[in-house]
């Protein structure tokens, strides 16, 4: 049996696609870019969410100090007896040895025979430190319990900072904390050590201008070297690490400050 042949004409043919013509590279590098830019878009957003938390969490574990002021105990160098003074060998933060001379005073007295007399008395460093001001001027006059010089030992050096009562219990000895002040590139490290107890009349406390609601907190530098070139009444900022300090240390609202 012969099979009818089908013919399909040139209209029912299925039509021909024309061959596509390739993407320009351009196409492809948009591509590419805009994928880079979210990509960086989400890396920034992650970075910035990380900071933020660094942030917080280093917030959480500090206690800022405000103003700190470097202070030292000043050691008054005194005369026994009235004079005049004729001689000044030391000048402002000048260093000195123990027994070295500062100066002399003129003394008036008398002899056996009543005749008036002058007497040079040596002025001398009761101990090595530094001196603290200019002293007292050639020609002037003092006395007994007037200093011819103050002077500080600069390994007494010490941090005095106001705290809210509030934050007290926050702080503990032996924390570390961390200074700085305009015109020091370096950070000084100290370390907490007491606080200064309220003695006297809460009343005559009151007129000093004192905030009853602060205590004076004392640090100590972590070592000389921190202090080094620092002179007293220096003003920093800073604050206490509230993760450091030896395990155990009592904390100074325990220590009778409150």
């Amino acid at each position: 049996m012969v099979l009818p042949t089908t013919t399909t004409s040139p209209e029912d043919a299925d039509p021909i696609e024309a061959p596509r013509a390739p993407k320009p590279p351009g196409n492809r590098w948009r591509k590419w870019r805009a994928r880079f830019t979210v990509l960086l878009l989400l890396a920034g957003a992650a970075l910035l969410f990380w900071l933020i938390r660094n942030d917080r969490a280093d917030d959480a574990s500090r206690l800022d100090l405000g103003t700190v002021t470097l202070t030292a105990q000043p050691v008054p160098v005194e005369v026994a007896q009235a004079g005049r003074v004729s001689v000044v060998s030391v000048t402002a933060q000048q260093q000195v040895r123990a027994g070295q001379q500062l100066g002399t005073v003129e003394v008036a007295t008398t002899d056996s025979d009543g005749d008036p007399k002058i007497t040079k008395v040596t002025v001398s460093a009761p101990r090595a430190g530094t001196v603290v001001d200019l002293p007292v001027t050639v020609g002037s006059t003092i006395g007994p319990g007037q200093p011819f010089v103050e002077l500080y030992d600069p390994a007494q050096l010490r941090f005095e900072a106001q705290v809210k009562l509030a934050d007290l219990p926050e702080i503990g000895t032996s924390m570390d904390a961390r200074l700085e002040a305009e015109g020091i590139t370096r950070k000084v490290h100290a370390v907490v050590q007491r606080i200064v107890p309220r003695v006297g009349d809460p009343a005559l406390l009151a007129n000093t201008g004192a905030d009853p609601d602060e205590m004076t907190v004392v640090l100590v530098p972590a070592s000389a070297d921190d202090v080094r070139g620092l002179v007293p009444g220096m003003r920093f900022t800073g604050y206490v690490e509230l993760l450091t300090g030896k395990p155990g240390s009592p904390r100074l609202v325990s220590m009778g400050g409150i």
